[in-house]
C-alpha cells in the first residue's frame, strides 16, 4: 500500500509553492509526488516518460487508466485524480493559457464562460464504450469508465468565410454571364421543338407555378437565415454553403455551356438574341446577377436548362436547414420538406425545365452536400491524400474543423440588455391593427343610415351563435347573416360556419398553439349554390414577444395570390410591411410600409401605401373617462387631402357619448347606453355641415343583445 503522508507544511515545499509550475522539472514532479504519497509512481511517470510541470497539470484519468501508463490500483488512481485536481485548481491562470480550462473534473472540460443553449435540449451521453475513448475526440472519463464528450471550441476563422462568400459572388457573376451566352445559342423553336417528356406530356401547364416555387425558395432563404443567425458556428455554416453553393453552380456553367437544349414549352417563345458587343452583355449578365435570376425580380432568361438552378437552390437550402437543426424540431423539419418536393413539382409542373434538368440538379446537390459533410465530419481527408488533391478547397476550408460542427445556438447580440428588452417586450400587434385605437374612436359607436340588430348566445355545450340583421334606410335593403362557432379547446381548434342572406356559405377552421407556440393556422372556404363559385384561402400567423408575421394563400385557378405581413416591436417603436403578389399576373400589386409608437396612453401611427397614398393617426387617453383620436391622409398627384378629429367621453359606467368631425364638414355623433346587463342601444346621427338645409342627413339605431 502507499502511506499518504501528512506533515508539517516543510522548507521545500513552500519553495515549490513559490515557484511556478510551468518551471517544474522532472525532480520537481518527483518531490511532489513524494509529498503526496505517491513514492511508487515516481520512477514510472518522472524517469520512465519524463513528466514535468506542465505535463503532469494536463494529466487526466483517461491518461492514467489508457496506455503507455495504464495504473491498475483504482485506489490509488483515484487518489491520483484528486492531488490532481487540487493542483490544477491552484493553476487555473496556467491551464487557460494552456487552453485547457478546468471543470472540477478535468483539464479539457468546460468553464462555463459563455452559456449557450442546445436546441434539443438534451445532456450530452455517455459513450457505450466504457474501456476506450473515440480516437482524437475530447473525452472526459466518468469513475465508473465511461466517457463524456467535451465541448470543442470551433475557430470560426471569419477570413475564411470572407473568401468563400467573394467565391460563391463570383461564380454568381459568371454564371449570368454564361446564361447571357447561352442565350445566344438557343436553338430555333420551329426547327427544334420541345423534345418528349414524360412528366410535360403528362401534366399540363399551370401559369403561376413557376412564382410559386420561387415563393417556396423565399420562404426557406428566410428560414435558413434565422437558423444561421441564431446558430453559434454561424461562420463555418456560412462558409460551407457558399462553398457548396459556388461548386454546384460552376459545374452548372459548364453543362449549360456545352450543350444547348430545345425550350420545354412553346409558351416561352425564346428565340436566339444577339447582344451588340462585350458590354451589352455584360450589362445584360449584371440585371440576371442582381435579379438573383428570379422571375419574381422581373428576369427571364432561356437556354439555361442543363440544370435546373432553382432546385439546386431550393435543395441545398432545404438541407442545410435540417442538417443544422435538431432532430426535434420535427415541424422545421416537415416544412422545410414540404417546400423543397412542391418548388421542385411547381418548377415541372410550369413547364419551364425538363424532368432530367431537375432529377439531375437534385442529384448532383444532394450528392455534394452528403459528399462534403461526410468527408467533413470524419476528417478523411487528414489521413488521405487523394482527398486533399481531388478537394483542394474543401481541405483549405475544413482542415481546423475537427469532427461535425454541434447545433448549439446563441443569440447574435453582444449586449445582453439588447435581449432583455427584446423578450420583455409585449406582442407587437398584426399590420392590420396598426393604429387601432384612433380606428376604434372613429368608428365605433356609429350605425349611420342603418337599423340594426345583433344577438349573440351560447349553448351549455359551448357552441355560439351570433345573428346580425340591418336595414338600410336610404335602399331599404335588408342584410343578414348567421355564424355559429364551436372550440374545442383541448386540441386549440376552433370550428366556424357562416351563412348570409347572399347564399354564400362558408366555413373555417382554426388551430392555434399547437404545432408550435405562437402559431396560428386557419383554413377558410366559401360557397355560392347560386352561382357555382368556390374560394379558398389558408392563412398562418406567427407571433411572439417582438414579431408579428402573417402569410396568406388565395386560391384561385387562374392564380394565387400571397398576402403577407410583418410587424416588429422594440421599446414601444413598431415598424411593419404589407404586400401582395399575384401569380397570375406574376407582379406585386399592394405594398405598404407603416411605422409607428405606442405607450400606455398615446399611439403614434404612419403609413405609405403604394408610394402613392400617406397617411397617420394620433391616439391619446387623455384620463379614464376622455379618449382622442386625430386622423390624416393624403394621395400623391391628386392633392386629396383627407382630415379628421375624434373623440370619445364616457359619462358613467352605462353610457357614453362619441363625436367626430371632417374637413368635409361631415359631423357625426353617437350615444351608447347599456339598458341592462346584455343590452346595449346605440344612437347615432350624421350631419352634413355644408348644406344642413338641403337635408340628406342620416340617422341610426342600432340594439346589441347577449346572453
Amino acid at each position: 500500500m502507499i502511506s499518504h503522508h501528512k506533515g508539517v507544511f516543510s522548507q521545500s515545499e513552500k519553495e515549490m509553492s513559490q515557484l511556478s509550475i510551468r518551471r517544474w522539472t522532472t525532480k520537481h514532479v518527483a518531490k511532489w509526488l513524494k509529498e503526496e504519497g505517491f513514492c511508487d509512481y515516481v520512477d514510472l511517470l518522472c524517469n520512465k516518460h519524463r513528466l514535468d510541470g506542465t505535463s503532469l497539470l494536463t494529466l487526466s484519468e483517461y491518461d492514467l487508466r489508457s496506455p503507455p501508463l495504464e495504473l491498475k490500483v483504482l485506489g490509488d488512481i483515484k487518489r491520483l485524480m484528486v492531488s490532481l485536481r487540487k493542483l490544477q485548481k491552484q493553476n487555473l491562470d496556467v491551464l487557460e493559457e494552456l487552453g485547457l480550462p478546468f471543470d472540477g473534473h478535468s483539464p479539457t472540460g468546460n468553464t462555463g464562460h459563455s452559456v449557450d443553449w442546445h436546441g434539443n435540449g438534451e445532456q450530452n451521453r455517455d459513450c457505450d464504450n466504457t474501456d476506450t475513448a473515440p480516437v482524437g475526440e475530447e473525452y472526459h472519463q466518468y469513475t465508473n469508465g465511461k466517457y463524456k464528450q467535451q465541448t470543442r471550441r470551433l475557430d470560426p476563422e471569419y477570413w475564411k468565410t470572407v473568401l468563400s462568400s467573394i467565391y460563391v459572388v463570383f461564380v454568381f457573376g459568371f454564371t449570368s454571364f454564361v446564361m447571357v451566352i447561352v442565350h445566344e445559342r438557343v436553338p430555333d423553336m420551329r426547327t427544334y421543338p420541345p423534345l418528349p417528356d414524360i412528366f410535360l406530356d403528362s401534366v399540363p401547364r399551370i401559369p403561376w407555378a413557376f412564382a410559386m416555387a420561387e415563393a417556396c425558395g423565399v420562404i426557406l432563404c428566410n428560414i435558413w437565415i434565422l437558423v444561421l443567425l441564431l446558430h453559434k458556428h454561424r461562420s463555418i455554416l456560412l462558409r460551407r454553403l457558399c462553398s457548396l453553393m459556388g461548386t454546384v453552380f460552376m459545374l452548372r456553367c459548364i453543362t449549360m455551356f456545352v450543350t444547348s437544349l430545345s425550350v420545354p414549352g412553346q409558351h416561352l417563345q425564346c428565340s436566339g438574341k444577339i447582344y451588340g458587343d462585350v458590354w451589352a452583355k455584360l450589362h445584360r449578365a449584371v440585371s440576371i446577377w442582381t435579379g438573383f435570376g428570379m422571375s419574381l425580380t422581373g428576369v427571364h432568361t432561356c437556354g439555361d436548362y442543363m440544370f435546373s438552378g432553382h432546385t439546386v437552390v431550393i435543395t441545398m437550402l432545404n438541407f442545410f436547414v435540417t442538417e443544422y437543426t435538431p432532430r426535434s424540431w420535427h415541424f422545421i423539419h416537415t416544412l422545410s420538406w414540404v417546400l423543397n418536393l412542391f418548388g421542385i413539382f411547381f418548377i415541372l409542373a410550369a413547364h419551364e425545365h425538363y424532368s432530367i434538368d431537375v432529377f439531375i440538379a437534385f442529384y448532383i446537390t444532394t450528392r455534394l452536400f452528403l459528399y462534403y459533410h461526410t468527408l467533413a465530419n470524419t476528417r478523411a481527408y487528414q489521413q488521405s491524400r487523394r482527398a486533399r488533391i481531388w478537394f483542394p478547397m474543401f481541405s483549405f476550408f475544413e482542415c481546423n474543423v475537427n469532427g461535425p460542427v454541434p447545433n448549439e445556438y446563441c443569440w447574435p447580440f453582444s449586449k445582453p440588455t439588447v435581449l432583455r428588452r427584446l423578450i420583455g417586450m409585449a406582442v407587437p400587434p398584426s399590420y392590420a391593427d396598426l393604429g387601432k385605437s384612433a380606428k376604434d374612436i372613429f368608428n365605433k359607436g356609429y350605425g349611420f343610415g342603418l337599423v340594426k340588430l345583433d344577438v349573440k348566445t351560447k349553448s351549455s355545450t359551448g357552441v355560439e351563435f351570433k345573428t346580425s340583421g340591418s336595414s338600410n334606410t336610404d335602399t331599404s335593403k335588408v342584410n343578414g347573416n348567421l355564424e355559429t362557432k364551436y372550440k374545442w379547446a383541448e386540441y386549440g381548434l376552433t370550428f366556424t360556419e357562416k351563412w348570409t342572406t347572399d347564399n354564400t356559405l362558408g366555413t373555417e377552421i382554426c388551430i392555434e398553439d399547437q404545432i408550435t407556440k405562437g402559431l396560428k393556422l386557419t383554413f377558410d372556404t366559401t360557397f355560392s349554390p347560386n352561382t357555382g363559385k368556390k374560394s379558398g384561402k389558408v392563412k398562418t400567423a406567427y407571433k411572439r414577444e417582438y414579431v408579428n408575421i402573417g402569410c396568406d394563400v388565395d386560391f384561385d385557378f387562374a392564380g394565387p395570390a400571397i398576402h403577407g405581413a410583418a410587424v416588429a416591436g422594440y421599446e414601444g417603436w413598431l415598424a411593419g410591411y404589407q404586400m401582395t403578389f399575384d401569380t397570375a399576373k406574376s407582379k406585386m400589386t399592394q405594398s405598404n410600409f407603416a411605422v409607428g409608437y405606442k405607450t400606455g396612453d398615446f399611439q403614434l401611427h404612419t403609413n405609405i401605401n403604394d408610394g402613392t397614398e400617406f397617411g397617420g393617426s394620433i391616439y391619446q387617453k387623455v384620463n379614464d373617462k376622455l379618449e382622442t383620436a386625430v386622423n390624416l391622409a393624403w394621395t400623391a398627384g391628386s392633392n386629396s387631402t383627407r382630415f379628421g378629429i375624434a373623440a370619445k367621453y364616457q359619462l358613467d359606467s352605462s353610457a357614453s357619448i362619441c363625436a367626430k368631425v371632417n374637413n368635409s364638414s361631415l359631423v357625426g355623433v353617437g350615444y351608447t347606453q347599456t339598458l341592462r346587463p346584455g343590452m346595449k342601444l346605440v344612437l347615432s346621427a350624421l350631419v352634413d355641415g355644408k348644406s344642413i338645409n338641403a337635408g340628406g342627413h342620416k340617422l341610426g339605431l342600432g340594439l346589441e343583445l347577449e346572453a
